[in-house]
């Protein structure tokens, strides 16, 4: 796990990721490992001490086998608490970097690692979401992703009381996310982490999950796309030392719309199942030093808000932006938005070097 300055390998095409043998497994994922990755959810009491009777039960009225809570000695929960909220503002004295900073992610020895997962075709019910001006691009680059080998499995749904969206683990404890998404100001605020979540599966958490107990990161205002639209969440478990992280990279150099990138998210037209799309191009870049706006081809579909953007250097993955939004500029034809450069990284340097 290092940060450097000095660029990755150039980005692999589609063509390239496709003729990638996989890297496999060396080890078995150690018990202590495995005990990560079980699923974070349950009955809660929140409390200040243990008490002796968590709560009394009576009858359900009209129902069999079913009982009720009466009371308890502390706060029942179906979910755990967070416990800080920290808004960063932005600069507007701060100067563009020079430098291309990217952080390694990290691959664990008992995880192998694809270049491109297995697919299922694009579902019916997106077919039905009124984008027949996108549907041809749909229908030939967004799939399923059926599979979570390394680096898919990083990647998951976010939770909050008023909704959620996509998120990435960028370090053991780390996941990068939108700011819109996030609970601001929210009284008893909770967000919750899935990995490779599949709605309607048997197991639709395969490698568990982890309540958030703090975040930090950027509140967009107004509703629109921005180019600072990130938060960092800091998990309760390390979901990242079972399952891995990817990199993540400020993106300032010079060749950065001549790569191919993937997105990953969850849109609402795969109704709580995982989604890619690939060979996305980068047309337009706004500046928001140290923050950018990138826009690619086409708009794909509303919902994948705090997915990645993200591309293989060579074997090692980098996410370069967030899921902002999507804008039409003119008669350019709608784009989706990604929130990326120097201050996203920053922000998981941040979480690095201070939340371990």
């Amino acid at each position: 796990m290092t940060t450097t300055t000095t660029g990755p390998a150039p980005g692999l095409t589609l063509d390239e990721m496709r003729a990638a043998a996989p890297i496999p497994a060396t080890e078995t994922m150690p018990p202590d490992m495995a005990a990560l990755i079980k699923p974070d959810s349950g009955i809660y009491i929140r409390s200040d001490y243990t008490p002796k009777t968590a709560f009394q039960v009576g009858d359900s009225p009209g129902a069999t086998a079913d009982w009720r809570v009466l009371e308890s000695d502390g706060q029942i929960r179906s979910t755990i608490p967070g416990l800080a909220q920290t808004e960063l503002e932005i600069d507007p004295r701060a100067e563009s970097p020079t430098d291309d900073t990217h952080i390694r992610g990290y691959r664990p020895p008992w995880v192998e690692q694809r270049y491109l997962p297995d697919l299922a075709p694009y579902p019916v019910s997106a077919h039905q979401s009124g984008l027949a001006e996108d549907r041809m691009f749909l229908e030939a680059f967004a799939a399923e992703a059926e599979r979570f080998p390394y680096p898919w499995r990083t990647i998951g749904k976010v939770y909050t009381p008023t909704g959620g969206g996509s998120g990435v683990l960028v370090g053991p404890n780390l996941v990068l996310t939108a700011g819109h998404v996030m609970p601001w100001d929210q009284p008893n605020w909770w967000v919750q982490f899935i990995p490779a979540y599949r709605a309607g599966d048997p197991n639709p958490t395969p490698f568990g999950s982890s309540y958030v107990s703090e975040f930090r990161g950027y509140r967009p205002q107004g509703g629109e796309v921005f180019g600072y639209d990130y938060a960092l969440c800091r998990l309760y478990q390390p979901l990242g030392n079972a399952l891995g992280w990817m990199g993540t990279r400020s993106a300032g150099d010079s060749d950065i719309e001549s790569r191919n990138y993937t997105s990953s998210g969850y849109p609402d037209t795969f109704g709580g199942r995982p989604a890619v799309n690939f060979a996305l191009g980068i047309r337009d870049i706004d500046n928001d030093d140290p923050g950018r706006e990138y826009e690619t081809v086409h708009h794909v579909s509303d919902g994948w808000s705090g997915g990645p953007l993200w591309y293989f250097a060579g074997t090692d993955p980098y996410t370069v932006g967030i899921t902002s939004g999507s804008e039409k500029d003119g008669l350019d034809p709608r784009r989706d938005v990604y929130a990326g450069y120097r201050a996203m990284t920053d922000l998981v340097r941040f979480g690095l070097d201070n939340w371990p």
